[in-house]
């Protein structure tokens, strides 16, 4: 079968989107892309610093290292259960707000804006804000010892201020597929004799699997990559030790940039790995309008 030909209207629209698209991309080719594929010879190496020009080949040896080190393997662990509470809480909770404030009214217009305020602040300002709360407000108030204070507490103590933070985002991201679902659908399925809850399993969830990709890929990055949390609110806790925080410690703090390095190149193998693997899955439950 041929493909279909592109008009020279269609390709000249085609290609005007390229060129406002251009800029951008280079921008984040020359920020991100180009960084990370230089950074990738440097961690088959034992590179000291990032003023070093010292350095000789050591092969595999910094993963190795790494594998088997139980510092990294702890801080991947708590980025994990960070990351895991995080995307959840911040999903369930973006996706049932945004299925109560779904239609346009005058105070649902002010909620949403209350709701989303939060994502528009700085994450270290909101981490410092939250353990204040922690400290002096919940702490005397119940008479408890700040979350952010005890090791089996502290992971999902960070990840409710970053649930606070990023769930006014996935609300308006859910609004939005929400938005754009036919009445048509729920008109007949209450025709049909449908409740609500067969209405939201049937016809909701199914059409905005695309939503749910986008939030739930973008948050595990997030998460993954979680650093201004603890370094805001629990820098000198062993138990609030992030991935992201390791590589930051040997590449600045330990004079060890190559096998920093080598730990960056696994986080991102990593979430390369996760978001294939998300998207496959929840394009599974995706349908066609």
């Amino acid at each position: 079968m041929k493909p279909p030909k592109i008009s020279m209207k269609q390709a000249r629209i085609h290609g005007t989107n390229l060129l406002f698209l251009l800029p951008a991309f280079a921008l984040f080719a020359f920020v991100v892309i180009l960084p990370f594929l230089q950074g990738i010879p440097y961690s088959f190496t034992n590179w000291k610093s990032v003023i070093s020009t010292n350095y000789d080949y050591v092969g595999f040896s910094n993963y190795i290292t790494l594998i088997r080190n139980r510092y990294f393997q702890q801080a991947f662990l708590h980025t994990f259960q960070f990351t895991a509470i995080y995307v959840t809480g911040a999903n369930v909770l973006g996706l049932g707000l945004a299925l109560l404030l779904n239609r346009s009214k005058w105070y649902t217009n002010i909620a949403r804006t209350v709701v989303f305020i939060p994502f528009t602040v700085a994450l270290t300002s909101g981490a410092i804000v939250w353990s204040y709360v922690y400290t002096d407000i919940i702490s005397p108030l119940f008479n408890i010892v700040s979350p952010l204070g005890v090791s089996s507490q502290v992971i999902p103590a960070m990840a409710v201020i970053a649930i606070w933070r990023d769930m006014g985002y996935c609300m308006m991201i859910y609004i939005a597929a929400l938005q754009s679902i036919p009445d048509d659908y729920y008109d007949a399925a209450k025709v049909d004799g449908a409740n609500w809850w067969q209405r939201v399993k049937g016809i909701t969830f199914p059409l905005i699997v695309p939503a749910i990709i986008s939030n739930v890929t973008l948050l595990v990055a997030w998460g993954l990559k979680c650093f201004d949390y603890p370094m805001a609110v629990a820098r000198n806790m062993e138990a609030a030790q992030t991935a992201a925080m390791y590589v930051y410690d040997n590449i600045f703090g330990f004079n060890k940039a190559g096998l920093g390095q080598a730990a960056a190149i696994i986080i991102t193998v990593v979430l390369v790995i996760l978001t294939y693997a998300i998207t496959a899955v929840c394009n599974r439950l995706e349908v066609e309008e």
